[in-house]
């Protein structure tokens, strides 16, 4: 249930716009720009950038001719493989601790909404999730929210949880 709720958010299948766990990611096209936004952040490292010419020729672009800077490539003035037309940039990308020269924990908004959700999912696995109330004489009685309202409240809640997490990718 964890892994199916994180995936519903996490990477490019996901809807929150970033990489929670460590991932490698690839982006193509002819990108034709001295600086180049890696969606799906935080970056942890650029690995490779591939360049296809019209022939389907394929070649590492130099790697001096590019560095990562703040979640973008920027390339560097003069670099004739941006003339290509099309590109293939592999990094990784996501959350890897909190160690010098990391780039984080995965933030707690995102793994409070994850285990809001998963308690969700479990909670409609249950007999009878939707018992509105039972009493029996001299015992005592039960009552139970609205399974709809509470999935609604959860759902509420994890959004505004993740609402300043979300990022716009084009």
């Amino acid at each position: 249930m964890i892994q199916a709720v994180t995936e519903e958010i996490d990477g490019p299948d996901g809807w929150l716009g970033r990489a929670l766990g460590p991932q490698t990611l690839e982006m193509s096209g002819h990108f034709g720009s001295q600086r180049i936004r890696l969606p799906y952040v935080p970056i942890i490292d650029l690995v490779s950038i591939i360049t296809v010419s019209e022939d389907g020729d394929e070649a590492p672009a130099d790697p001096a001719t590019y560095r990562l800077e703040d979640g973008e490539v920027v390339v560097s003035p003069g670099a004739t493989w941006v003339i290509e037309p099309k590109h293939r940039i592999r990094y990784i990308a996501g959350y890897n601790g909190s160690d010098e020269g990391k780039t984080g924990a995965v933030p707690e908004r995102a793994r409070q909404a994850i285990i809001l959700s998963v308690q969700d999912l479990m909670r409609a696995r249950t007999v009878s999730p939707i018992l509105r109330s039972e009493t029996v004489d001299g015992v005592g009685s039960k009552s139970f929210l609205d399974g709809d309202k509470l999935t609604a409240i959860v759902e509420r809640t994890c959004d505004r949880l993740l609402s300043t997490l979300r990022v716009n990718v084009l």
